[in-house]
């Protein structure tokens, strides 16, 4: 347990070095490139699943623009949840306050992890009336509900991924953030050629291994 500590109070103290010692020029660009690089990834990903769906019909394509909706709400608590305590761990971690960091991380995460399995659960209760709120029409709906359920059950994954990925950036580990975000894109390209519910089911799938990998 010693040995521990004493590995993540080591590798706590080359991670403050870099960060108050590297010029800010190159501090900024080693955070930056690595943040654009994982905005391109989401990009590509949900470009992806719409022309994919796109090729069912009308309704199917129409029905991501709804879940897109409702991704953006789990992705708005998960920056919210991410940002603020990201803020609080850059300053602890500025200040050398390691443990106090380390409550923010759990406390973050946890707080984020629970909303989604909110969110998800109503979600997936009141699916009809929920996916017709975000805008559904009646061709729509059955897409959207068939589409909307796999984000629903994966809204923990997704709200938490955000903290996770935010924390990183804040830590200063932006490059790690964009290997869980680019695992994530790889494999949701790869996965092109599925069939709709193979490829809704492995879009909740995922999403846990982004997690996993953040």
């Amino acid at each position: 347990m010693q040995s521990d500590n004493a590995k993540i109070l080591s590798a706590a103290e080359k991670q403050y070095a870099k960060m108050t010692q590297t010029p800010i020029k190159k501090l900024v660009a080693s955070l930056a490139v690595p943040t654009v690089i994982s905005m391109l990834i989401t990009t590509i990903y949900n470009a992806t699943d719409t022309y994919f769906v796109s090729k069912i019909n009308i309704s199917a394509s129409g029905a991501t623009g709804v879940v897109f909706s409702l991704m953006a709400i789990l992705q708005a608590f998960g920056f919210m949840f991410g940002h603020g305590s990201g803020s609080r761990i850059s300053r602890n971690l500025g200040a050398q306050n390691i443990e106090k960091a380390r409550r923010y991380s759990s406390t973050g995460l946890f707080l984020a992890l629970l909303t989604g399995a909110l969110i998800g659960f109503l979600g997936i209760i009141f699916l009809t009336p929920f996916m017709r709120l975000l805008g559904s029409t009646a061709t729509i709906l059955p897409y959207s509900k068939a589409y909307g359920i796999f984000i629903l059950a994966a809204g923990p994954a997704m709200t938490g991924g955000c903290v996770a990925n935010n924390i990183l950036r804040y830590e200063g580990k932006a490059s790690l953030a964009m290997v869980g975000l680019t695992a994530g894109g790889v494999l949701n390209n790869g996965n092109c050629g599925c069939g709709t519910f193979n490829r809704n089911f492995a879009i909740y799938f995922l999403c846990y291994i982004d997690d996993y990998v953040l």
